[in-house]
């Protein structure tokens, strides 16, 4: 299923490779790095508005530019199973998605490693992706949205100052415990953490967020995949008790039902926190 997702995102990036069939822009390392022109465009030029191809630290990437920009940028964090190819997917997020850019937000994701479950590795491909990003659509400011096992990884990267610009996070039935999952993933979790599973278990059971980042989750008390109580409820717990701003909004139904992916409600969110 992901080779074929994989495929059709070939397909419709094609447009947006230079001559010689490399991606339209290029960025490496192992953390935060300066933008990459698209070959045939001066350095510092913004993107043309539509969908453009990427490979940032060694992972695929896309990003989709408004045609009226806003001077924003919404990083994707996805969930397990999933690559960027759901940011193309008319359903789930990818709906949302293209609210978000109709509404003049640019929107980037990145494989990140596959199902890599909040690994160090992941954190930092979405923190170069941000930076990538937040040059090539000429965006002031960055906003987080992260689902399912992607929260992971986007608590990370409110900590720290991880991302220039950052304004807030969105969290759609977020992971923010890996250990309330590990017995129905426990396989896939060693795997992506390797011999440091125990240590990265400790670290993210729960991950802690920066309180100085504002915090909206969307979560339903029927999800048995990833339970509110242990997860959203308690990320915005800690937030709260930190001193920041957090809230979770209820969903209904099970995990990924469309009640979650609320843009109208994502949309206010930002636009409360935004500062340009």
């Amino acid at each position: 299923m992901r080779a074929a997702v994989l495929v059709a995102v070939a397909l419709l990036l094609g447009a947006c490779t230079s001559a010689d069939g490399r991606p339209g822009a290029v960025a490496t390392g192992s953390g935060p790095v300066a933008p990459s022109p698209v070959p045939g465009t001066a350095p510092g030029v913004p993107l043309d508005p539509g969908v453009h191809s990427l490979e940032v630290a060694g992972a695929p990437a896309v990003v989709l530019v408004p045609e009226q920009p806003a001077g924003r940028l919404v990083v994707y964090a996805h969930g397990y199973g999933a690559d960027l190819g759901a940011l193309l997917d008319d359903e789930a997020f990818g709906g949302l998605a293209q609210g978000l850019v109709a509404a003049g937000y640019a929107v980037a994701a990145s494989d990140a490693g596959g199902d890599a479950w909040g690994s160090a590795a992941s954190v930092e491909a979405h923190a170069a992706l941000a930076a990538t990003a937040r040059g090539l659509a000429a965006a002031d400011e960055v906003f987080l949205v992260a689902e399912s096992m992607g929260g992971l990884a986007a608590a990370q990267l409110v900590t720290g100052d991880r991302i220039e610009g950052l304004r807030a996070y969105a969290g759609i039935a977020p992971l923010c415990d890996l250990g309330s999952v590990y017995g129905d993933f426990a396989g896939s979790i060693r795997a992506a953490h390797g011999a440091g599973v125990d240590e990265a278990l400790e670290r993210l059971s729960p991950v802690r967020l920066d309180a100085g980042v504002p915090v909206r989750l969307w979560a339903s008390g029927d999800d048995t995949v990833v339970a509110r109580e242990r997860n959203a409820d308690a990320c915005a717990a800690q937030v709260l008790a930190d001193g920041g701003t957090a809230e979770v909004l209820p969903a209904r139904g099970q995990h990924g039902d469309a009640s979650h992916y609320d843009l109208d409600g994502v949309l206010a969110f930002f636009a409360a926190a935004a500062t340009g």
